[in-house]
Protein backbone atom coordinates (compact mmCIF):
# COMPACT_ATOMS: atom_id res chain seq x y z
CA UNK A 1 0.00 0.00 0.00
CA UNK A 2 1.29 3.30 -0.61
CA UNK A 3 0.52 6.10 1.43
CA UNK A 4 1.72 9.68 0.55
CA UNK A 5 3.45 12.10 3.06
CA UNK A 6 -0.22 13.34 4.27
CA UNK A 7 -1.94 10.19 4.47
CA UNK A 8 0.87 8.92 7.05
CA UNK A 9 0.79 11.61 9.12
CA UNK A 10 -2.67 11.16 9.38
CA UNK A 11 -1.98 7.79 10.47
CA UNK A 12 0.69 8.41 12.81
CA UNK A 13 -1.07 11.16 14.50
CA UNK A 14 -4.45 8.70 14.92
CA UNK A 15 -2.16 6.08 16.25
CA UNK A 16 -0.10 8.39 18.54
CA UNK A 17 -3.55 9.83 20.19
CA UNK A 18 -5.17 6.31 20.61
CA UNK A 19 -1.68 5.17 22.51
CA UNK A 20 -2.05 8.36 25.24
CA UNK A 21 -5.94 7.52 25.50
CA UNK A 22 -5.34 4.24 26.42
CA UNK A 23 -2.58 5.42 28.70
CA UNK A 24 -4.84 8.22 30.15
CA UNK A 25 -7.96 6.02 30.72
CA UNK A 26 -6.16 3.88 33.14
CA UNK A 27 -4.50 6.74 34.98
CA UNK A 28 -8.06 8.33 35.29
CA UNK A 29 -9.51 5.23 36.53
CA UNK A 30 -6.55 4.74 39.38
CA UNK A 31 -6.87 8.19 40.81
CA UNK A 32 -10.61 9.65 40.40
CA UNK A 33 -14.07 9.41 38.52
CA UNK A 34 -13.76 10.59 35.43
CA UNK A 35 -17.00 12.80 36.26
CA UNK A 36 -15.01 14.33 38.83
CA UNK A 37 -12.74 15.86 36.56
CA UNK A 38 -14.88 16.71 33.87
CA UNK A 39 -18.37 17.32 35.05
CA UNK A 40 -20.28 18.60 32.32
CA UNK A 41 -18.15 16.68 29.73
CA UNK A 42 -17.87 13.51 30.74
CA UNK A 43 -18.10 11.23 27.48
CA UNK A 44 -15.07 13.22 26.36
CA UNK A 45 -13.03 11.14 28.99
CA UNK A 46 -14.28 8.19 27.63
CA UNK A 47 -11.85 6.38 25.08
CA UNK A 48 -14.42 6.61 22.24
CA UNK A 49 -14.50 10.33 23.11
CA UNK A 50 -10.98 10.43 23.51
CA UNK A 51 -10.26 8.89 20.10
CA UNK A 52 -12.85 10.90 18.26
CA UNK A 53 -11.20 14.55 19.40
CA UNK A 54 -7.68 12.63 18.18
CA UNK A 55 -9.25 11.88 15.07
CA UNK A 56 -10.58 15.60 14.70
CA UNK A 57 -7.15 16.58 15.46
CA UNK A 58 -5.41 14.05 12.79
CA UNK A 59 -7.84 15.69 10.20
CA UNK A 60 -5.82 19.37 11.02
CA UNK A 61 -2.98 17.70 10.80
CA UNK A 62 -4.06 16.63 7.40
CA UNK A 63 -4.73 19.86 6.06
CA UNK A 64 -1.36 21.46 7.79
CA UNK A 65 0.71 19.05 5.95
CA UNK A 66 -1.17 19.43 2.55
CA UNK A 67 0.71 23.01 2.87
CA UNK A 68 4.09 22.11 4.24
CA UNK A 69 7.72 22.03 2.46
CA UNK A 70 7.21 17.79 1.97
CA UNK A 71 3.57 18.07 0.62
CA UNK A 72 4.59 20.89 -2.26
CA UNK A 73 7.45 18.18 -2.98
CA UNK A 74 4.92 15.84 -3.31
CA UNK A 75 3.18 17.57 -5.95
CA UNK A 76 5.88 19.24 -7.44
CA UNK A 77 4.99 22.41 -5.95
CA UNK A 78 8.70 24.99 -6.31
CA UNK A 79 9.20 26.16 -3.19
CA UNK A 80 11.81 28.55 -2.01
CA UNK A 81 14.24 27.14 0.37
CA UNK A 82 14.37 30.49 2.36
CA UNK A 83 10.32 31.04 1.98
CA UNK A 84 8.10 30.33 5.37
CA UNK A 85 4.97 28.58 4.35
CA UNK A 86 2.85 29.50 7.02
CA UNK A 87 2.75 33.05 6.70
CA UNK A 88 2.54 34.87 3.65
CA UNK A 89 5.81 37.10 2.51
CA UNK A 90 6.14 40.52 3.06
CA UNK A 91 8.02 42.69 1.02
CA UNK A 92 10.65 44.96 2.13
CA UNK A 93 10.59 48.82 2.05
CA UNK A 94 12.96 50.08 -0.62
CA UNK A 95 15.18 52.94 0.03
CA UNK A 96 12.65 55.24 -1.83
CA UNK A 97 9.74 54.20 0.39
CA UNK A 98 11.77 54.63 3.59
CA UNK A 99 12.95 57.97 2.65
CA UNK A 100 9.46 58.99 1.52
CA UNK A 101 7.87 58.24 4.82
CA UNK A 102 10.65 59.90 7.06
CA UNK A 103 12.94 62.40 4.96
CA UNK A 104 11.97 65.69 3.56
CA UNK A 105 11.35 65.64 0.12
CA UNK A 106 13.38 68.00 -2.34
CA UNK A 107 10.80 70.32 -3.10
CA UNK A 108 9.87 70.58 0.87
CA UNK A 109 13.88 71.14 1.27
CA UNK A 110 13.65 74.10 -1.48
CA UNK A 111 10.58 75.27 0.51
CA UNK A 112 11.99 75.86 3.89
CA UNK A 113 15.67 76.47 2.80
CA UNK A 114 13.74 79.66 0.54
CA UNK A 115 11.66 81.12 3.68
CA UNK A 116 14.79 80.14 6.07
CA UNK A 117 17.44 82.14 3.79
CA UNK A 118 15.24 85.14 3.82
CA UNK A 119 14.79 85.19 7.84
CA UNK A 120 19.16 84.57 7.57
CA UNK A 121 19.26 87.13 5.04
CA UNK A 122 17.04 90.09 6.59
CA UNK A 123 18.97 89.24 10.24
CA UNK A 124 22.77 89.28 8.82
CA UNK A 125 22.53 92.13 6.39
CA UNK A 126 21.26 94.75 9.46
CA UNK A 127 23.38 93.66 12.20
CA UNK A 128 26.50 93.02 10.38
CA UNK A 129 26.76 96.05 8.09
CA UNK A 130 28.54 98.51 10.45
CA UNK A 131 31.82 95.62 10.76
CA UNK A 132 31.55 95.20 6.82
CA UNK A 133 31.53 98.57 6.09
CA UNK A 134 34.92 98.78 8.24
CA UNK A 135 36.06 95.99 6.92
CA UNK A 136 35.71 97.12 3.33
CA UNK A 137 37.05 100.57 4.38
CA UNK A 138 40.46 99.08 5.83
CA UNK A 139 41.27 96.83 2.45
CA UNK A 140 41.42 99.97 0.05
CA UNK A 141 44.43 100.72 -1.05
CA UNK A 142 46.34 104.04 0.44
CA UNK A 143 42.73 103.89 3.00
CA UNK A 144 42.36 107.37 5.34
CA UNK A 145 40.77 104.80 7.75
CA UNK A 146 42.21 102.91 10.73
CA UNK A 147 41.59 100.88 13.89
CA UNK A 148 42.71 103.33 15.82
CA UNK A 149 40.24 106.31 15.16
CA UNK A 150 37.10 103.72 14.89
CA UNK A 151 34.64 106.71 15.36
CA UNK A 152 36.22 107.66 12.09
CA UNK A 153 36.19 103.88 10.54
CA UNK A 154 32.48 103.20 11.53
CA UNK A 155 31.31 107.11 10.19
CA UNK A 156 28.18 106.60 7.92
CA UNK A 157 28.80 102.79 8.37
CA UNK A 158 25.44 102.63 7.16
CA UNK A 159 25.27 104.38 3.94
CA UNK A 160 24.07 102.23 1.11
CA UNK A 161 22.49 99.75 3.14
CA UNK A 162 18.89 100.05 1.58
CA UNK A 163 20.07 98.00 -1.73
CA UNK A 164 21.61 95.31 0.32
CA UNK A 165 18.83 94.70 2.54
CA UNK A 166 16.50 94.40 -0.96
CA UNK A 167 18.98 91.93 -2.91
CA UNK A 168 20.12 90.12 0.08
CA UNK A 169 17.28 88.53 1.09
CA UNK A 170 15.76 87.42 -2.14
CA UNK A 171 19.24 86.25 -2.85
CA UNK A 172 19.52 84.75 0.24
CA UNK A 173 16.39 82.76 -0.45
CA UNK A 174 17.33 81.89 -3.69
CA UNK A 175 21.12 80.94 -2.65
CA UNK A 176 19.56 78.24 0.28
CA UNK A 177 16.42 77.47 -1.72
CA UNK A 178 18.47 76.05 -4.25
CA UNK A 179 21.37 74.49 -2.01
CA UNK A 180 19.02 72.52 0.35
CA UNK A 181 17.17 71.20 -3.12
CA UNK A 182 20.56 70.27 -4.36
CA UNK A 183 21.70 68.71 -1.31
CA UNK A 184 18.43 66.74 -0.81
CA UNK A 185 18.51 65.36 -4.52
CA UNK A 186 22.02 63.89 -4.64
CA UNK A 187 21.84 62.00 -1.35
CA UNK A 188 21.05 59.18 -3.01
CA UNK A 189 23.97 58.87 -4.85
CA UNK A 190 25.93 58.43 -1.90
CA UNK A 191 28.59 61.13 -2.10
CA UNK A 192 31.05 62.29 0.97
CA UNK A 193 28.96 64.84 3.05
CA UNK A 194 31.74 67.48 2.10
CA UNK A 195 31.58 66.69 -1.69
CA UNK A 196 27.59 66.77 -2.27
CA UNK A 197 28.11 70.03 -0.14
CA UNK A 198 30.78 71.29 -2.25
CA UNK A 199 28.54 70.52 -5.65
CA UNK A 200 25.08 72.06 -3.58
CA UNK A 201 27.19 75.37 -2.83
CA UNK A 202 28.77 75.46 -6.57
CA UNK A 203 24.71 75.27 -7.85
CA UNK A 204 23.54 77.96 -5.84
CA UNK A 205 26.31 81.11 -5.81
CA UNK A 206 25.90 81.89 -9.71
CA UNK A 207 21.64 82.41 -9.08
CA UNK A 208 22.59 84.12 -5.81
CA UNK A 209 25.27 86.88 -7.09
CA UNK A 210 23.42 87.50 -10.35
CA UNK A 211 20.69 89.00 -7.96
CA UNK A 212 23.24 90.73 -5.44
CA UNK A 213 26.11 91.78 -7.57
CA UNK A 214 24.29 95.09 -8.69
CA UNK A 215 23.93 96.31 -4.88
CA UNK A 216 27.35 94.79 -3.96
CA UNK A 217 29.08 96.64 -6.50
CA UNK A 218 27.46 100.31 -5.33
CA UNK A 219 27.79 99.06 -1.95
CA UNK A 220 31.28 98.86 -2.03
CA UNK A 221 31.79 102.20 -3.53
CA UNK A 222 29.58 104.25 -1.41
CA UNK A 223 31.33 102.27 1.62
CA UNK A 224 34.96 103.90 0.02
CA UNK A 225 34.09 106.93 -1.16
CA UNK A 226 34.74 105.41 -4.79
CA UNK A 227 34.74 108.74 -7.38
CA UNK A 228 31.86 110.17 -7.58
CA UNK A 229 30.29 108.45 -4.97
CA UNK A 230 30.03 110.66 -1.75
CA UNK A 231 28.54 109.86 1.86
CA UNK A 232 24.77 110.98 1.96
CA UNK A 233 24.20 109.98 -2.07
CA UNK A 234 21.03 107.55 -2.35
CA UNK A 235 20.93 104.37 -3.39
CA UNK A 236 18.80 105.32 -6.74
CA UNK A 237 21.56 108.05 -7.37
CA UNK A 238 24.28 105.72 -7.35
CA UNK A 239 22.68 103.18 -9.22
CA UNK A 240 22.22 105.94 -12.04
CA UNK A 241 25.82 107.31 -11.66
CA UNK A 242 27.27 103.12 -11.77
CA UNK A 243 24.73 103.15 -15.13
CA UNK A 244 26.34 106.31 -16.59
CA UNK A 245 29.88 105.08 -16.19
CA UNK A 246 29.55 102.11 -17.67
CA UNK A 247 26.10 100.73 -18.33
CA UNK A 248 24.54 97.40 -17.21
CA UNK A 249 28.14 95.46 -17.18
CA UNK A 250 29.40 98.00 -14.56
CA UNK A 251 27.22 96.89 -12.15
CA UNK A 252 28.29 93.65 -12.77
CA UNK A 253 31.91 94.18 -12.30
CA UNK A 254 33.72 91.73 -9.94
CA UNK A 255 30.88 89.14 -10.44
CA UNK A 256 33.36 86.21 -11.31
CA UNK A 257 35.67 87.18 -8.33
CA UNK A 258 32.86 86.77 -6.25
CA UNK A 259 31.68 83.25 -7.33
CA UNK A 260 35.79 82.50 -6.91
CA UNK A 261 35.64 83.96 -3.58
CA UNK A 262 32.26 82.66 -2.62
CA UNK A 263 32.71 79.09 -3.12
CA UNK A 264 35.55 78.19 -0.55
CA UNK A 265 33.89 80.41 1.93
CA UNK A 266 30.68 79.07 1.77
CA UNK A 267 32.34 75.22 1.31
CA UNK A 268 34.62 75.56 4.76
CA UNK A 269 31.41 77.08 6.50
CA UNK A 270 29.39 74.79 5.75
CA UNK A 271 31.40 71.46 6.23
CA UNK A 272 32.67 72.87 9.16
CA UNK A 273 29.20 73.31 10.81
CA UNK A 274 28.09 70.11 9.74
CA UNK A 275 31.13 68.44 11.35
CA UNK A 276 30.82 70.41 14.21
CA UNK A 277 26.99 69.38 14.51
CA UNK A 278 27.65 65.91 13.44
CA UNK A 279 24.41 66.41 10.84
CA UNK A 280 22.06 66.97 13.42
CA UNK A 281 19.17 68.80 12.15
CA UNK A 282 17.19 69.42 15.70
CA UNK A 283 20.18 71.58 16.93
CA UNK A 284 18.97 74.54 19.68
CA UNK A 285 19.62 77.87 18.82
CA UNK A 286 22.10 78.36 21.30
CA UNK A 287 24.30 75.71 19.92
CA UNK A 288 23.54 76.16 16.33
CA UNK A 289 25.06 79.75 16.89
CA UNK A 290 28.17 78.79 18.89
CA UNK A 291 28.71 76.31 15.88
CA UNK A 292 27.58 78.95 13.48
CA UNK A 293 30.23 81.19 14.94
CA UNK A 294 33.26 79.14 14.81
CA UNK A 295 32.44 77.61 10.62
CA UNK A 296 32.11 81.04 9.59
CA UNK A 297 35.04 82.47 11.64
CA UNK A 298 37.33 80.14 10.36
CA UNK A 299 35.96 80.22 6.89
CA UNK A 300 36.32 84.07 6.14
CA UNK A 301 39.34 84.52 8.07
CA UNK A 302 41.23 81.50 5.98
CA UNK A 303 39.49 83.68 2.61
CA UNK A 304 40.55 87.05 3.20
CA UNK A 305 43.00 87.34 0.69
CA UNK A 306 40.20 86.76 -1.66
CA UNK A 307 38.01 89.21 -0.28
CA UNK A 308 40.46 92.24 -0.38
CA UNK A 309 40.92 91.20 -3.99
CA UNK A 310 37.01 91.45 -4.90
CA UNK A 311 36.37 94.24 -2.74
CA UNK A 312 39.00 96.10 -4.70
CA UNK A 313 37.52 95.10 -8.37
CA UNK A 314 34.35 95.84 -7.32
CA UNK A 315 35.60 99.59 -6.08
CA UNK A 316 37.34 100.31 -8.74
CA UNK A 317 35.35 103.15 -10.98
CA UNK A 318 36.25 102.65 -15.35
CA UNK A 319 39.35 100.30 -14.42
CA UNK A 320 40.77 103.60 -12.92
CA UNK A 321 43.31 101.98 -11.21
CA UNK A 322 44.70 100.64 -14.73
CA UNK A 323 44.09 96.77 -13.54
CA UNK A 324 40.90 96.11 -15.58
CA UNK A 325 42.50 93.63 -17.42
CA UNK A 326 44.24 91.52 -15.02
CA UNK A 327 42.95 88.80 -13.87
CA UNK A 328 41.74 87.80 -10.16
CA UNK A 329 45.46 85.63 -9.75
CA UNK A 330 47.50 88.36 -11.19
CA UNK A 331 45.52 91.06 -9.03
CA UNK A 332 46.68 89.03 -6.05
CA UNK A 333 50.12 88.74 -6.66
CA UNK A 334 50.68 92.16 -7.72
CA UNK A 335 49.08 93.35 -4.70
CA UNK A 336 51.19 90.99 -2.48
CA UNK A 337 54.43 91.92 -4.68
CA UNK A 338 53.62 96.25 -4.12
CA UNK A 339 52.13 96.23 -1.02
CA UNK A 340 53.27 93.22 0.86
CA UNK A 341 51.28 89.68 2.29
CA UNK A 342 49.80 91.92 5.01
CA UNK A 343 47.82 93.67 2.31
CA UNK A 344 46.48 90.90 1.40
CA UNK A 345 44.80 90.56 5.34
CA UNK A 346 43.99 94.02 5.54
CA UNK A 347 40.82 94.37 7.82
CA UNK A 348 41.01 91.16 9.35
CA UNK A 349 39.81 92.19 12.78
CA UNK A 350 36.60 93.85 11.87
CA UNK A 351 36.03 91.15 9.25
CA UNK A 352 36.28 87.99 11.58
CA UNK A 353 34.03 90.11 14.17
CA UNK A 354 31.59 90.29 11.14
CA UNK A 355 31.59 86.60 10.72
CA UNK A 356 31.35 84.86 14.09
CA UNK A 357 28.27 87.75 14.36
CA UNK A 358 27.06 86.48 11.33
CA UNK A 359 27.42 82.97 11.16
CA UNK A 360 25.75 83.05 14.71
CA UNK A 361 22.95 84.51 13.55
CA UNK A 362 22.84 82.71 10.43
CA UNK A 363 22.92 79.53 11.64
CA UNK A 364 20.49 80.32 14.25
CA UNK A 365 18.17 82.26 12.83
CA UNK A 366 18.74 79.22 10.21
CA UNK A 367 17.97 76.14 11.78
CA UNK A 368 15.21 76.99 13.85
CA UNK A 369 13.39 78.67 11.24
CA UNK A 370 14.05 75.15 9.19
CA UNK A 371 13.02 73.13 12.21
CA UNK A 372 9.65 74.88 12.13
CA UNK A 373 8.66 74.73 8.53
CA UNK A 374 9.85 71.14 8.65
CA UNK A 375 7.35 70.43 11.48
CA UNK A 376 4.69 72.48 9.50
CA UNK A 377 5.41 69.93 6.32
CA UNK A 378 5.41 67.56 9.44
CA UNK A 379 2.00 67.63 10.69
CA UNK A 380 -0.16 68.19 7.07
Amino acid sequence: MNLNRSQLAQLLAILLCISIGKSFTSYTHRQRPCSRLFANEAHSCTRRGFVGACTAAAAAVTLTSSSSPATAIDKRIPLNSNQNPYREQSKPLSSQTISTAGDPTTFQESISGFISGTAVSAVKTIVKYPLDTATVRLQMPNTEYSLKNLSRLFEGSFDGISGPLLSNIPAGAIFFGVKDAVKTAIKSAGLPKWLSTSVAVAAALPPYWIIRNPSEVIKTRLQVGADGYYSDMTMMEAFQLALSQGNVTSLYQGFSENIIYGFPADVIKFVAYDYLSGGRKDLSPVRGAIYGAISTGVAQCVTTPLDVTRNRIMAEVNGDSGNAQDGYVARLVKIANEEGVGALFAGTTPRIAKAMLSGALQFAAYEETKQKITDMFNRR
